[in-house]
């Protein structure tokens, strides 16, 4: 199988120990109300992305610059993502980095990590503080439309690009690609992926990556 980019979801594939979002609420003291919000979305009395915009309000007011300093002291990435991302480099494949969660984080671990590209939903800010909106959310087909705007300025077929994600906000992106794979995946991922792995190294999608490039 002939690969030519590989597109990674970020909230539970690569960030283990929390959601972005969860992470800004916590910096700016607003953890109890996040998870308030939470219950609603859980009890079904309001969407996800209702949800997200909620949980926007809490964190305004948040120096952007605090995000990036307290990264390393809150926030648990699955092991390995610079190895993977430099085979795959040495393959010539493109890493894509694509999440409905504030680019502001996804920018941060497109860096930290050495990712191609980062696609993330748009938490306002003014005077490198947030003023609590998102300006665009990537909502339930965001992520795929990212996906298709990189592959058309890219010239890229969907079918040479590799979907790695863990939720049902990747099913989208996962039907569109050539093969997927889900990563530490909920419930209702099952059926919907080429491989299924439980992991805390991504390194352990190598082998699986192999395979598809001997094909």
């Amino acid at each position: 199988m002939k690969i030519k980019s590989a597109c990674f979801d970020m909230d539970g594939t690569l960030i283990r120990n929390t959601d972005s979002v969860r992470y800004l609420c916590m910096l700016n003291n607003n953890l109890h109300k996040f998870e308030e919000t939470e219950r609603l979305e859980n009890n079904k009395n309001i969407s996800w992305i209702e949800t997200d915009h909620l949980k926007a309000e809490l964190i305004k007011g948040l120096d952007l610059k605090e995000v990036e300093d307290r990264f390393d002291d809150n926030i648990e990435l699955i092991q390995n993502i610079e190895e993977v991302l430099a085979y795959l480099r040495e393959k010539e494949i493109k890493s894509i980095l694509i999440t409905a969660g504030p680019i502001q984080v996804a920018d941060i671990v497109g860096k930290k990590s050495g990712f191609d590209v980062v696609y993330g939903s748009r938490y306002e800010i003014d005077d490198q503080k947030f003023t609590g909106e998102i300006t665009t959310h990537l909502g339930n087909y965001g992520k795929l439309d990212c996906l298709k705007e990189y592959c058309r300025e890219n010239g890229v077929n969907p079918e040479h690009c590799v979907a790695i994600g863990d939720s049902e906000s990747d099913i989208a992106i996962f039907e569109e690609c050539g093969r997927s794979i889900a990563i530490n995946y909920s419930d209702v991922m099952e059926g919907t992926a080429s491989e299924y792995i439980i992991t805390d190294d991504l390194f352990d999608i190598i082998a699986v990556l192999e395979s598809w490039l001997a094909e």
